[in-house]
């Protein structure tokens, strides 16, 4: 085999995409696969690694970016792109020059997840009482966790004593089905605890459905209990959220309530600090101005007297200052 004559369409089809699976979650590959079906093998397809330039992948990105696809999706695109040429230039010791570096990241606005008020969480929680998926929402509500590792929680895993819930895996529905996995990242492996009023609900619920075991969903699929989740809260007209944001929801009403921000990431699984910095952490105009005052108060002078004592300032005429304002 001349891998160098092979096309992106032969590396990708026959070879990349093959050996990912072996290794990757499903839902992983389920997204690397779309995004190349969509926009890599369309531009790319037909030609050889060595047949692609940089200006190309740089032109293509940025027109990429103005489509449907936004600067999103036009970057993970490009990912692809540049995973698939850098793996089989590994695998077979391809000698090519790298259409893929240097290639400029296409601006994209920051992302705004849509939250909840303490006060509209507080009603949408309680709308569901009486709902077969109220569990669900409650575990997600209180623990902040990825949607996956609340489907998978289990009734057997919560201690009724202490709230304490382990964090260790997660549920996820791709093209082989439902299957469990662990957390996102090593970090994401960690301890829950519920709150009391969490904590005493779920053990209502737990003893009116007659003590079970297994998985609190039952046997439903994740899409199955956003979808009942989604229609409880069309129906009884409550607060509009996905389980997705409920987590942000968690996460921005956290880092309000004043919970150091390195609590705030490792409760909520993160790997890196800097992802819930950029997501949660957000400057109110009370907290600027908390800052500006003690600043004042122990740098500057709290009043343009103080600051300026022993000075005098020159003042501005009359007639000036009543243009002026």
């Amino acid at each position: 085999m001349d891998a160098m004559k092979l096309t992106v369409e032969q590396i990708t089809t026959d070879h990349y995409l093959p050996e990912k699976r072996k290794r990757r979650r499903t839902n992983t590959v389920d997204g690397y696969e779309s995004s190349i079906g969509l926009y890599v093998i369309p531009q790319w397809g037909d030609m050889a690694i060595s047949q692609i330039g940089r200006d190309d992948v740089q032109d293509w990105v940025e027109r990429l970016a103005g489509t449907k696809a936004g600067p999103g999706g036009a970057w993970k695109a490009y990912k692809c792109l540049r995973q698939i040429i850098r793996w089989a230039m590994s695998k077979w010791g391809l000698f090519v020059a790298d259409p893929t570096l240097g290639i400029e990241k296409p601006r994209k606005p920051a992302y705004k997840p849509e939250v909840l008020t303490p006060r509209r969480l507080k009603r949408l929680i309680r709308g569901f009482v009486g709902c077969e998926q109220e569990p669900t929402l409650i575990i997600e509500a209180d623990l902040g966790t990825r949607p996956g590792e609340c489907y998978v929680m289990r009734w057997e895993w919560i201690n009724w004593r202490t709230g304490h819930v382990p964090i260790a895996s997660t549920l996820q529905q791709a093209s082989d089905g439902v299957r469990e996995w662990p957390t996102k990242t090593a970090k994401g492996e960690r301890d829950g605890y519920l709150s009391p009023w969490a904590l005493d609900r779920l053990h209502q619920i737990w003893v009116q459905r007659g003590r079970p075991r297994g998985r609190i969903i039952g046997d439903l699929k994740p899409s199955q209990i956003a979808y009942r989740i989604q229609r409880w809260i069309k129906v009884h007209r409550l607060p509009k959220i996905t389980m997705k944001n409920l987590r942000h929801t968690w996460g921005t009403i956290a880092a309000q309530s004043g919970v150091p921000i390195e609590t705030v990431s490792a409760m909520m699984g993160h790997s890196d600090i800097q992802t819930t910095y950029r997501y949660y952490y957000a400057l109110t105009a009370a907290t600027a101005r908390k800052a500006k005052r003690r600043m004042a108060r122990s740098i500057l002078g709290k009043t343009c007297s103080e600051m300026y004592k022993g000075i005098v300032l020159p003042l501005a005429p009359a007639e000036s200052v009543s243009k002026a304002a």
